[in-house]
């Protein structure tokens, strides 16, 4: 009888041990769990974070550079207008010739007023780049020829700058934006 109860001693010991070692495991499949969700939620609060920054990026720059391209965008529709006298005309490409300039100018010492990361904000810079780039082509060819000017190498910066934009926006999971469209 006493080695059977050692016996039944023995077993049950080993039964809780085993139970307890269960538990441990369950505990640490369970933390693993959870360090693994708090991961991906902090993956997205920073992801949501660097979307929001580059809206508010992408709305300052917009606001600041705008109403440059509005000017242009008078320029060119002036030239697009059969009927617009060429007083007129010579009129909006001086202002456009002004515009271009002062948008090169605003470019070249521009700084985010909000945080982005180093990656996005290089992306952006290098955008910016081509923008200024388009801006002095365009003041080039409205200085050549006011009346008949030559757009393709400005128009070519423009599709630059804008293939840069959707590069940026398509790597944080966002829909890039017409920026003709945010900039007129």
């Amino acid at each position: 009888m006493k080695k059977l109860l050692l016996l039944f001693g023995i077993i049950s010991v080993m039964v809780v041990a085993g139970c307890s070692q269960s538990d441990s495991g369950e505990e640490e499949a369970s933390d693993n769990s959870s360090t693994e969700e708090n991961q991906t939620n902090e993956d997205q609060t920073d992801s949501t974070q660097v979307k929001k920054d580059v809206l508010n990026a992408q709305r300052d720059f917009t606001s600041t550079i705008s109403p440059y391209q509005q000017k242009i965008n008078a320029y060119q529709a002036s030239l697009a207008d059969e009927e617009a006298a060429e007083e007129d005309t010579q009129a909006a490409a001086e202002e456009a010739l002004t515009a271009a300039k002062d948008a090169q100018t605003e470019l070249e010492g521009y700084e985010f007023s909000t945080d982005l990361p180093e990656d996005v904000e290089e992306k952006y810079n290098s955008a910016l780049s081509s923008l200024s780039e388009y801006y002095a082509e365009m003041h080039s060819a409205i200085e050549e020829s006011a009346l008949d000017p030559d757009f393709s190498n400005a128009e070519a910066k423009w599709e630059e700058f804008q293939t840069q934009i959707n590069e940026l926006y398509e790597g944080i999971d966002m829909h890039a934006p017409n920026m003709g469209d945010a900039l007129s």
